[in-house]
């Protein structure tokens, strides 16, 4: 199998490509992404930010600190708190740092597919797969993806600064094994999805700093090259009981129940595996396994380590999601580097091996291999492949995500209009609902607005259910075609006007 060795930084000429390439695959993110950075508040936004504004800011520390504790997301919240007390409900600073998290993930993509397999070129085109996908579609219209692109970054910052540690030969310190367990810890604090990274730290000794199968070796190995893994399994154990006890959030939640068996794992694969590849019900149970076998195989008899470890990832990254109902592609966002990683790796082999085939046919051929150059040609062809195909699927989603979300921003200018300022711990009527099926909207859009957490808000049906008195409220609101009105109250002369 292939070595792993520390990586030499790249030659000028290489240096240049690589720039290059990073000016493409930011035009290629932002030419299909771009138009979310002025997206709008979603659903979740609302949700998650009026969750944690309900909490004392202390413990929003505390939390992040107790990261056992089952809390729901707690680094979440040192997102949107500050943000909203500095710019209140102006979504353009949340979506600004969600678009610099994006960024900077890509850049971690690229650096741990280096690392992974040693060669620049095939970072840059696992890095350009990654970079946009249409049914990740939530990761770049709403801020409410902040926990993915959170745990993604300091998930992958973990991993990446434990290989470079592996590679120049060492076994991480004492102070290192306590900066990366920090960063372990923030990605719990951001999703579950990190939970997996021990079982990947296990994986990358097997695979590239495979031990010798001795009774001596397997005693020292936990001590040693095994300890930082043991340490991020057992800070797992702690976070993954507080989960799942009676006052966590997601037990209270009936898509979050979980149903452990192989058959409801490879049932989740093929649902998470279709819309990674743009396809409806191409994949079931039996052409799922085969595709599997098949790239085990040639990760296998190509006595690839990168390949077998990508292999791995993609597989195995999924288990946090895999056994519950609630589905989303963009739950995808961390196993995709595997995916990525996987298809690169194994196109560049197979055109090395191609070219090589070629000059042995005909001598004449030219002595070509994929490096950088290469790369920028492959990712030019898969570019307009895949062109048209994120036009297509990103015009379907983009439809999909819009007809779930609530009319955030145009009822918080609403209130604004008919009401510039709220009386504080106002109880507020409103006639009409924009959102009926949404029981909380209205109380989580008017106390933002108006950041008052302590405002109550009655909801009743337009023209006013019988026995609803609009003047027993601070405020009163019908609501009609979009339109916010102030109801007509009863003035101390008899007569009626507008309250």
């Amino acid at each position: 199998m292939d070595q792993k060795t520390s990586l030499p930084l790249p030659s000028f000429p290489h240096l240049a490509w690589i720039i290059a390439g990073i000016l493409f695959i930011a035009a290629w993110f932002l030419w299909f992404a771009g138009k979310g950075l002025l997206a709008p508040f979603s659903g979740d936004d609302m949700m998650n930010l009026h969750g944690y504004l309900m909490k004392p800011s202390r413990a929003l520390l505390l939390d992040n600190l107790r990261y056992w504790s089952p809390s729901y997301r707690p680094l979440g919240g040192l997102f949107y708190v500050p943000l909203y007390h500095l710019f209140g409900l102006n979504p353009l600073p949340f979506r600004t740092v969600c678009f610099v998290i994006l960024g900077l993930n890509l850049v971690l993509t690229f650096w741990f597919c280096r690392l992974a397999s040693g060669k620049t070129h095939v970072a840059y085109l696992a890095t350009f797969l990654v970079s946009y996908h249409a049914w990740f579609i939530d990761l770049y219209y709403s801020s409410g993806t902040i926990y993915e692109l959170l745990c993604f970054f300091f998930y992958f910052g973990a991993f990446i600064l434990y290989i470079r540690i592996r590679q120049a030969g060492r076994i991480p310190s004492a102070m290192e094994s306590v900066g990366l367990a920090a960063l372990y810890v923030c990605a719990l604090n951001a999703k579950e999805m990190a939970v997996t990274l021990p079982l990947f730290l296990t994986l990358y000794e097997w695979i590239y700093h495979t031990p010798r199968m001795t009774a001596r070796s397997a005693i020292a190995w936990p001590i040693r090259e095994g300890r930082f893994a043991l340490v991020t399994a057992a800070l797992t154990i702690p976070y993954v009981i507080g989960k799942l006890s009676p006052s966590s959030a997601f037990t209270k939640i009936s898509s979050y129940d979980v149903s452990v068996s192989p058959g409801k794992f490879l049932d989740a694969f093929h649902l998470y595996l279709n819309p990674l590849l743009y396809q409806n019900h191409f994949f079931r149970d039996p052409n799922t396994i085969r595709l599997l076998i098949a790239m085990l195989l040639l990760a296998i008899l190509s006595r690839s380590r990168a390949l077998i470890f990508s292999w791995f990832f993609l597989t195995l990254s999924l288990l946090p999601v895999a056994f519950i109902a609630h589905y989303a592609a963009f739950f995808q966002y961390i196993p995709s580097v595997g995916w990525a990683l996987y298809a690169a790796v194994s196109l560049t082999m197979i055109l090395d091996a191609l070219f090589r085939a070629m000059r042995k046919l005909w001598p004449a051929f030219p002595k070509l291999e994929m490096g950088c150059r290469g790369a920028a040609v492959l990712v030019g062809v898969l570019a307009c492949l895949l062109a048209p195909l994120h036009a297509r699927e990103s015009a379907r989603t983009y439809r999909g995500f819009l007809s779930v979300q609530p009319p955030a921003r145009q009822m918080a200018a609403e209130l604004l209009r008919v009401q510039p300022r709220m009386k504080r711990g106002a109880r507020v009527l409103f006639a009409g609902d924009p959102v009926p099926r949404d029981t909380y909207f209205l109380l989580y859009v008017t106390r933002l607005t108006y950041n008052d957490m302590a405002i109550e808000v009655t909801k009743t049906d337009q023209p006013p259910a019988a026995g609803v008195n609009p003047e027993e409220y601070d405020s009163a609101f019908s609501y009609n075609n979009g339109r916010l009105d102030p109801m007509p109250m009863r003035q101390k002369d008899g007569s009626a006007g507008p309250r």
